[in-house]
């Protein structure tokens, strides 16, 4: 064979590798770039033999003639192969996203890839409609988004500038110039600034088909709904409002029952026990497959509220938990709370906690709860959330502040003691949840600084409105620090490291090695 005309096949294979590899870059063009470059590669071969035929004749006219023709065909189907990977290659789900962070900071949340799993099971797309002025909030709206598309998520992007196209930009009543509405169906959700959190809360909203209500009680001494006091619930009645809830306030004693549209019932933080009266209205409520949220802190008397969460299988202690005097938080944090770290693997609330390592809630001014086995609504109950044995302690038979004084050695328990629990049963064809909780400062504008306690709280009422298709852990607002490398560059690098450079290191050496041969 010819030695000079040796190089020819290397050469087809390097150009298939090229345009198989342009290809996956340009998807709208991928099939134009795989025919050049199939027809090239193929060219080349067929040059090859009609310009060495001379040399081919002679190789099956020898007794190798079967392992020449083995070679020349692992050519031909090296090149067939190239051109398959392209087409393979050329579609979405062959993008990769390297989170380089250390502790994976950068990857799109459980709450996230909750509500992406929800779009798909609906079968539809989703329409966005991403309005920019601004080069750079596009990019970073297209780097973000690009999350979601990687992970399957069904977004009919449009792109468009309100100052070229102002006649759009008014029928979609645009307010702001960097604005991406989200649209499916009937439902719509703007976001303006975009982040992680902002575009799931934008999917949440547009994925819930109505609106449920949930009332917290007041004239217990509860914190309000709005303002920033320390004891009030504004941040979580924000989340929930991100969460297409609505929320609103009763107190009992003046309507004598909970609103006929109300989902759900919280009873949050009072500092005085129940009214038989408002007592016998919850009982009723839930009767009617109502669902119910108690949080109540230690030295806060239950006597009322005890007999109706009694009923469902649930009930308040009379302790009050701190850290031990030798953990190094209780110094930094305060004694008098409480480290939640074990958490139900199967409760729909607490499962991704207990997956996620090193994930804890802090409760403060914490008691216990039990479990009433023999309850008379023949409830499930699960306790959820434990205290950590090793950080914890109980104070027993704590009613007021003064039981907290001269407390004695046989007072003291230490172990793993619950602080959440949950029950479920059938209300004629109804499930009816309850969720008995014995803190509510976790939830408070102080306590919900924290992420986890936010998800916690959130969690607890999508599961009490039975939207299990919500509850995970929420985004966090982070620094990007991401590699992208979309199918053409992954396709590209694979090409260079496993292919190219080998096959072009083969075919110098195969052709030093005839030239030597002849010589």
């Amino acid at each position: 064979m010819k030695s000079g005309l040796f190089i020819l096949p290397f050469i087809s294979i390097f150009v298939a590798a090229i345009f198989a590899s342009i290809a996956s870059s340009f998807k709208d063009l991928a099939f134009i770039f795989n025919s050049i470059g199939g027809g090239l590669a193929i060219g080349l071969l067929l040059l090859w033999g009609w310009l060495d035929r001379s040399g081919f004749k002679k190789i099956f006219a020898r007794k190798g003639a079967k392992y020449g023709a083995s070679s020349g065909a692992v050519l031909v189907l090296t090149v067939m192969v190239f051109i398959g990977i392209s087409v393979i290659t050329s579609r979405p789900r062959f993008d990769k996203t390297f989170d380089l962070s250390r502790d994976k900071a950068n990857t799109l949340s459980d709450q996230s890839l909750k509500a992406i799993e929800t779009l798909t099971q609906k079968n539809t797309e989703l329409t966005v409609k991403a309005y920019f002025l601004d080069q750079g909030q596009e990019s970073a709206f297209r780097e973000l988004i690009g999350l979601y598309l990687a992970k399957g998520a069904k977004f009919n992007i449009s792109y468009i500038n309100p100052q070229k196209d102002p006649t759009q930009a008014m029928a979609d009543k645009l307010t702001a110039a960097n604005t991406a509405i989200f649209i499916l169906g009937a439902q719509e959700n703007r976001v303006t600034t975009f982040t992680e959190e902002k575009i799931t809360n934008a999917l949440i909203a547009v994925l819930k088909t109505g609106a449920k209500k949930i009332y917290f009680t007041t004239g217990h001494g509860e914190g309000a709904l709005t303002g920033q006091d320390a004891s009030g619930f504004e941040v979580i009645v924000q989340e929930l409002k991100n969460n297409r809830y609505e929320v609103a306030t009763v107190n009992l004693l003046d309507t004598g029952a909970v609103p006929a549209d109300a989902t759900a019932l919280v009873v949050a933080g009072p500092k005085y026990d129940l009214k038989t009266t408002e007592s016998k209205a919850i009982e009723d409520f839930v009767g009617k497959g109502g669902s119910l949220l108690s949080l109540v802190d230690a030295l806060v008397p239950t006597e009322n509220l005890n007999t109706t969460l009694s009923k469902y299988g649930l009930s308040y202690n009379r302790d009050f938990m701190v850290l031990r005097p030798d953990d190094p938080r209780a110094e930094l944090l305060g004694q008098n709370n409480a480290i939640i770290g074990e958490f139900d693997e199967l409760s729909p609330v607490t499962k991704d906690f207990a997956r996620k390592t090193n994930v804890v809630v802090l409760f403060q001014n914490t008691r216990s709860i039990s479990e009433v086995t023999d309850n008379i609504s023949k409830f499930k109950v699960s306790l959820i959330g434990k205290t950590t044995g090793a950080t914890t302690v109980k104070v027993k038979n704590v009613s007021s502040a003064e039981d907290l004084k001269n407390i004695t050695a046989g007072r003291i328990e230490q172990g793993s003691f619950a602080v959440m629990g949950s029950a479920t049963g059938k209300v004629g064809d109804k499930e009816v949840r309850v969720a008995v909780y014995g803190s509510s400062q976790f939830a408070s504008n102080q306590g919900a600084q924290t992420a986890e306690n936010r998800d916690l709280m959130v969690n607890t009422l999508s599961w009490l409105t039975q939207d299990d298709d919500f509850i995970a852990i929420r985004p966090k607002d982070t620094t990007k620090s991401t590699l992208a490398l979309t199918s053409g560059a992954s396709m590209l690098g694979l090409l260079f490291i496993s292919y190219i450079y080998p096959f072009g290191f083969l075919a110098f050496g195969g052709f030093y090695w005839l030239r030597r041969k002849q010589a």
